[in-house]
């Protein structure tokens, strides 16, 4: 008998089979461990060449999973679901997103909206410790359809004529919103306790499940933007497409909680 031995003994399989078994049975297991080998050759053949393929597709959904940890959430049917508007080409992403020729800009994934180079007149008071600056780049992607310099249906580069309406349209005059643009220094917290509540932009942020607004901008400078209270994919179905509930103000008590 040389089973369990044969590999590290050099005995070959084929030996090991004379040894152990009669010439029929040998031929059968031959023979299926044969059609095994040959069916894990086919599959591996298989997935090499679907890989190049499927490339360019599991990249996209990569690069829009970037937007923030849940991308693909509850946007269909919220109010950046465009998709009956009209001028959208019954499709939901297209107005801001598109899978080639994107533009060059940076801050969102792969953008296909025309952006606002406009300068603003932002929030300020004397109560506040902090200064506030212009909007920063991934503000000034969702001031692109906000404050109504720009038409939302101008993307994937032609120039549309359906303009922003009602309380949505913002303006260029942001003196009485809540700022933007502004870097966050923690009053109350001790140092490497911002994470408790924050979390950097993007997927895996060191405040895990447990932020809940996000900075934007490069280490050590980030700020306070549009997208640190609003998820614009609508993750977690709340009114105004905000991140955390307005009930008992808990939004505002993520960062006034020493006021």
């Amino acid at each position: 008998m040389c089973s369990g031995e044969f590999v590290s003994a050099g005995v070959s399989l084929r030996s090991c089979f004379a040894e152990d078994y009669g010439p029929d049975r040998r031929m059968l297991i031959e023979a299926v461990l044969v059609s095994w080998l040959r069916a894990k050759e086919s599959l591996f053949q298989s997935v090499i060449r679907w890989v190049p393929m499927l490339f360019p597709a599991l990249l996209v959904i990569l690069l829009m999973s970037s937007v923030g940890p849940y991308a693909h959430a509850e946007i269909t049917g919220s109010a950046h679901d465009f998709s009956s508007s009209g001028w959208s080409g019954d499709e939901i992403c297209i107005p801001c997103h598109t899978p080639h020729n994107a533009n060059s800009i940076t801050a969102a994934p792969l953008w296909n909206h025309e952006e606002t180079a406009a300068t603003y007149t932002t929030y300020t008071s004397s109560t506040m410790d902090e200064t506030t600056g212009q909007p920063g780049p991934i503000s000034k992607v969702c001031l692109s359809c906000h404050d109504g310099t720009i038409a939302l249906d101008s993307f994937g580069g032609q120039v549309g004529t359906e303009m922003i309406s009602g309380t949505a349209r913002l303006g260029i005059d942001l003196s009485d919103d809540h700022p933007i643009g502004m870097r966050w220094n923690h009053q109350t917290s001790a140092a490497g306790l911002c994470w408790n509540c924050h979390i950097p932009a993007g997927p895996g942020g060191p405040g895990g499940p447990t932020g809940k607004v996000e900075f934007y901008g490069v280490s050590r400078d980030r700020r306070i933007e549009c997208a640190s209270c609003h998820d614009v994919h609508n993750d977690k179905s709340l009114p105004n497409l905000l991140r955390v509930t307005m009930v008992g103000s808990e939004l505002c008590l993520v960062c006034h909680n020493d006021k």
